[in-house]
């Protein structure tokens, strides 16, 4: 992250290659808005809460922003919940231009922003409803225990998406939810590789006490 205002990985680069292909760019533009809505009202939260922003890493599961500073468990909780806030604000106003003037992709738009947002209030590690999850628990319990209440809450909200998914598919509804439910799977698994190495720091500084 050093230097780069965003940090692509290869998964997230193949993603977007496919993106340009398969999508028109009317469709690219409604769903490229709502994402930086959505990131635009993190990076303005972090400014009002006095933190740095540094830059942000796509990854396959989605995006994640670094930022200089320690914005405390409700400051984190804040930041994470101004993305979601900023998607349904923006839903409104697509929602409202679509309505003025009968566009097809602004419609589109505002139904992708109320999903995105919706998907990531869910309390699941790497999404910002997990964030906001893991920050109250840790406040109200400690930062150990929360983070170990939120790990079961988010795994079992995992298995919950893909288990409803993948009924539905059987029923002949249709993949979408199975596939929301692979993305939450992936962000769940890209948490867990990430916080590892934490819990292992945590090990060693009770050995030395």
């Amino acid at each position: 992250m050093k230097g780069r205002p965003l940090d692509l990985s290869p998964g997230a680069a193949l993603a977007f290659a496919l993106l340009l292909v398969l999508l028109r760019p009317g469709e690219l533009a409604a769903l490229a808005l709502p994402i930086l809505a959505h990131e635009l009202g993190h990076v303005l939260a972090l400014l009002a809460l006095g933190q740095r922003p540094r830059g942000f890493q796509a990854e396959l599961g989605g995006f994640r922003l670094h930022y200089e500073g320690e914005a405390g468990p409700m400051g984190r909780a804040l930041i994470a919940a101004a993305g979601p806030a900023a998607g349904v604000l923006y839903a409104l106003a697509a929602a409202r231009l679509a309505s003025a003037f009968t566009l097809r992709e602004a419609e589109l738009s505002a139904g992708l922003s109320l999903a995105l947002s919706g998907m990531n209030l869910l309390p699941i590690r790497g999404l910002d409803g997990g964030e906001i999850l893991s920050c109250l628990l840790s406040a109200l319990t400690g930062e150990e225990r929360g983070e170990r209440l939120c790990a079961g809450v988010s795994c079992l909200t995992v298995l919950l998406v893909f288990a409803l998914g993948l009924q539905l598919l059987l029923q002949g509804g249709g993949g979408g939810l199975l596939l929301a439910g692979c993305w939450m799977l992936l962000s769940e698994l890209r948490e867990a590789s990430l916080t590892e190495p934490t819990a292992a720091r945590s090990a060693r500084r009770r050995a030395r006490r």
